[in-house]
């Protein structure tokens, strides 16, 4: 997920916000390796670490999710 989309100015912000309660969260591990680690949490999403600060695919396919990755 990218952070940017969470500002209002953002083209696409009104569709992130549409989507943004269906979303489980972000990858911790990826979030620091791009360095967007402090943009996430200050748009409040969710960093997952359950494996490795991985998160759990097994989890969120068995909570009823749809993983999908871009």
């Amino acid at each position: 997920m990218d952070a940017r989309l969470a500002n209002p100015e953002h083209k696409h912000n009104q569709r992130f916000t549409a989507v943004k309660p269906r979303v489980a969260g972000a990858c911790a591990y990826c979030a620091a390796a791009f360095g967007v680690r402090k943009q996430l949490e200050a748009a409040q999403v969710e960093l997952l670490d359950e494996y490795e600060q991985h998160p759990s695919i097994r989890r969120l396919v068995a909570d009823g999710y749809a993983v999908i990755t871009f």
